[in-house]
């Protein structure tokens, strides 16, 4: 197979930081690991606009940033692009592939139903006509991409039942972790020990907003606190915001921890440190989370959403249904037994070879014929 010159387009901050950039990082070494010819762009940094109104000058400037760049480039032929920013310029410039890191429209549709949220766009009207064109700039990239590439089987599935006339062209991925992260987690799972005390660590990770589920956490962790008082919770990456929605003397006695931020490199020690973890989205995009705590050895109570339903075939005993029962929860050190077949299929030079193979061969090949 000859070498193809591959344009990765990310609305993100190229950091590993930041969820879409680590994607697109990974994704890009593992194309250059088979020998194609990968540029990595993003738009930042731009203007320093963060405020919501803001949001349609700041996604009109990266629109605009891309459209100058291909105008220096050679054509490409792949372009791997953020739905929003295919314009005519980028649909013309390759064969264009609209990938997804999350599901905007699901996420627009979940914040509209935050009382919260609500309330705000009522007050600001500004923000219907913002949401309105977010979807229409998302769906004319769809329309105007060769193949809409879904993150995970659940995002493919509400793709094919809400746009039936794009079938043809959805196929999907799973996301993956770097090798060196997976090195560092199977250390931590192989030195994970039994839990013999009568008390449970849990841990959960995360934005603090409606999405992620919060208000199903808060309730869980402080009716949990209550019938469990030798329990004990952590919360972090969730902001200044997470604070104000508990009793102060859960806080206060240190049974619930939260940490507004953390460093990345402070992950490990905050999977080896606690037993169980908690994922609680109503909507996500994939919640690489999930991969991060099940490859450290710690059991999770999820709710359905992001990769659950592609990772619980590999953890049926370690992936639980949220919320837990009111019991005790670490009796046992469960670790799936089939870790190789696991590494083998979340990876992503598993990703480039499906990816490559469906662009050789069309609707003919779907990633996850069996979904």
């Amino acid at each position: 197979m000859r070498s193809l010159r591959i344009l990765i387009a990310t609305h993100s901050p190229l950091a590993p930081e930041f969820g879409a950039g680590q994607m697109a990082i990974n994704l890009a070494a593992a194309f250059r690991a088979q020998g194609h010819d990968v540029t990595l762009w993003s738009p930042h940094p731009i203007l320093g606009q963060t405020r919501w109104w803001q949001g349609l000058q700041s996604l009109q400037l990266m629109r605009t940033k891309l459209d100058e760049f291909l105008t220096t480039q050679k054509p490409f032929d792949v372009i791997d692009c953020y739905a929003p920013f295919i314009t005519n310029q980028v649909s013309k410039s390759g064969l264009v592939v609209a990938r997804s890191v999350q599901p905007d429209i699901l996420y627009i549709i979940s914040n509209l139903n935050n009382p919260q949220k609500t309330k705000e766009i009522l007050l600001l009207p500004f923000g219907y006509l913002f949401t309105i064109i977010n979807i229409f700039l998302l769906l004319q990239g769809w329309g105007r991409a060769k193949y809409i590439l879904c993150l995970g089987s659940l995002e493919l599935q509400w793709m094919r039942k809400c746009f039936p006339w794009w079938r043809s062209k959805l196929f999907s991925y799973n996301n993956a972790l770097s090798k060196a992260e997976q090195a560092e987690l199977a250390q931590v799972r192989l030195n994970r020990k039994r839990n013999e005390t009568e008390s449970t660590r849990f841990l959960w990770i995360g934005r603090w907003v409606a999405h992620k589920g919060v208000k199903e956490l808060v309730d869980f962790i402080v009716k949990r606190a209550t019938s469990h008082p030798q329990d004990s919770f952590t919360i972090a990456g969730c902001g200044t915001s997470a604070e104000k929605d508990f009793p102060s003397k859960l806080i206060q006695s240190g049974q619930l921890k939260i940490l507004p931020s953390f460093e990345r490199s402070q992950l490990i020690h905050l999977l080896a440190n606690h037993d169980t973890g908690l994922f609680t989205s109503r909507v996500e995009g994939w919640g690489l989370v999930l991969n991060e705590m099940l490859e450290s050895g710690m059991p999770i109570f999820a709710t359905l959403a992001g990769g659950v339903l592609d990772l619980q075939p590999f953890f049926e005993d370690m992936l639980r249904p949220f919320p837990p029962t009111i019991q005790k929860i670490s009796e046992k050190l469960i670790i799936s037994k089939d870790m190789d077949n696991y590494y083998s299929t979340f990876s992503w030079e598993k990703t480039v070879d499906n990816y490559v193979k469906f662009l050789l061969n069309g609707k003919n090949y779907n990633t996850n014929p069996t979904k």
